[in-house]
């Protein structure tokens, strides 16, 4: 976020903070917590057909489905041979039952077996958020909301920014670079976008602005001392600045950041980074996530639960990057998995924390998982495979009416699996899955940030308002 838009912010939120007095984190075990998406982009084009598979049964029948996937997909494993599949079936995967189906998914992904298990996923299947395979375009179209997006303005508004302006509450972004998602719409011009309604809080505990402790920065006291000083002065002075000095200006910014990030300390103070948090960052611990970057996103994500009503949040953006897994797919992105979908681990770390808490955070919690497309059916040379179209989006939350939506592995395929450049049919908008979600938020939300979305399909039998309880 600009300087600038963060100082208007900080502005207008201190302002409120100052009329409506005192918060209590959370409010919790009072009311029912609003509810909040997180939308996690995962860039790259993740291969969700790895992390839930058909079930390997050594079947003698070659023209089935599960036995054309895994021949499709053998070199991956660096495999061939009915035998040696199905032991990389069993060394992989386990069994989970959804309906009346079994398939096969990822060990590593512990904690999202047992969130399918208590029906708290929805698997939506052969979803499509792009109309072409490039990166850079297909997240700006994805991200924007736009399928016509022109591949060269990023100045545009995003999906989040825009619900959060219709929400007139905040987006919190918690990445190193607010995301064009998060872009809230420009007043007058919509190829422009005004970040009125962001807060960057990837660095959660540093929000407020720096002063010198003469106790903790004791080998620094005569510039502690000077700087308490100053600041006494400062703060005494702005009250007697007149409007028309040029000074006026920065020096009201500066009270009000200060009082911003004062209140947002005040309550991360009084509340340390609970255990199985930290460990996702603490080198050497057995529960060390492979991306630190991730592992601190989950920490800023809790903080700002805890800070919610002075962060004015209703929307959160977070991101895990790298899943363009040409090469050596299966150790590409098994740690990824794992981060984020392992016991104890990204998100199971970050829901039972919030638990500890209030349990109905997460009933009131919605987490959709996409990429800006996904990959080809056929492994290529190197043990990955390249970019396809369609892909699969997951919907996590304590209110949601887990299964799979769609035909997850549909017989049409079968003809495709060993063909080159051959990917998923692309059959439900990533975009009407958006939409479904800021509708559960609010009522007809969908409609007033993606317009009209008519010429957008939904796979035939699927009901995405069906996911929400």
């Amino acid at each position: 976020m600009q300087r600038r838009e963060f100082i208007k912010l900080s502005t207008k939120t201190a302002i409120a903070l100052a009329l409506s007095g005192i918060y209590t984190p959370l409010n919790a075990g009072t009311n029912t917590p609003p509810k909040t998406i997180i939308n996690v982009m995962l860039d790259g084009g993740p291969d969700f057909r790895y992390l839930i598979v058909p079930k390997y049964d050594n079947s003698s029948n070659l023209d089935s489905y599960e036995a054309k996937f895994w021949e499709a997909r053998a070199s991956i494993f660096n495999v061939s041979g009915a035998d040696d599949l199905k032991a990389a079936y069993s060394e992989y995967y386990n069994d989970i039952t959804i309906g009346s189906n079994t398939y096969g998914i990822l060990k590593k992904a512990s904690w999202l077996k047992a969130q399918i298990d208590a029906g708290n996923v929805a698997i939506i299947s052969n979803a499509i958020g792009s109309t072409n395979r490039n990166h850079h375009h297909a997240k700006l179209m994805i991200e924007s909301g736009n399928m016509d997006a022109s591949p060269y303005n990023q100045d545009v508004s995003g999906w989040l920014g825009r619900a959060a302006n219709g929400l007139t509450q905040n987006v919190v972004s918690i990445t190193s670079e607010v995301r064009l998602a998060c872009n809230g719409p420009h007043p007058t011009d919509p190829k422009r976008h005004d970040n009125s309604c962001v807060v960057n809080n990837y660095k959660s505990r540093d929000m407020n602005l720096y002063f010198y402790d003469t106790q903790n920065d004791y080998k620094y006291a005569e510039k502690a001392i000077m700087s308490r000083a100053l600041r006494s002065y400062y703060t005494a002075k702005a009250d007697t600045i007149p409007p028309s000095s040029p000074y006026y200006k920065a020096m009201q910014h500066e009270k009000k950041l200060r009082e911003f990030g004062d209140q947002i300390k005040a309550i991360l103070d009084k509340n340390d980074t609970p255990e199985k948090i930290a460990n996702l960052t603490e080198k050497g611990h057995v529960n060390e996530l492979d991306s630190s970057y991730f592992g601190r996103q989950i920490s800023s994500c809790y903080d700002s639960f805890l800070t919610r009503d002075i962060l004015n949040m209703r929307l959160i953006s977070m991101e895990y990057n790298g899943w363009d897994s040409h090469k050596n797919l299966r150790n590409q992105i098994e740690p990824k998995f794992e981060d984020m979908f392992g016991t104890d681990k990204g998100f199971d770390a970050l829901i039972s924390s919030l638990d500890d808490i209030d349990t109905k955070i997460y009933k009131n919690m919605v987490i959709t998982f996409s990429g800006e497309f996904g990959r080809q059916h056929l492994s290529n040379g190197d043990h990955g495979n390249d970019h396809g179209r369609g892909n699969t989006v997951l919907v996590i939350g304590g209110n949601i009416k887990g299964g799979i939506y769609g035909d997850i592995f549909p017989d049409s395929e079968k003809d495709k699996l060993n063909t080159k450049n051959a990917d998923i049919k692309g059959e439900t908008s990533i975009l009407k899955i958006y939409s479904a979600t800021l509708d559960w938020q609010e009522a007809g939300l969908g409609d007033k940030i993606f317009g009209s979305l008519s010429n957008q399909n939904v796979e035939a039998g699927v009901k995405l308002s069906d996911i929400f309880a």
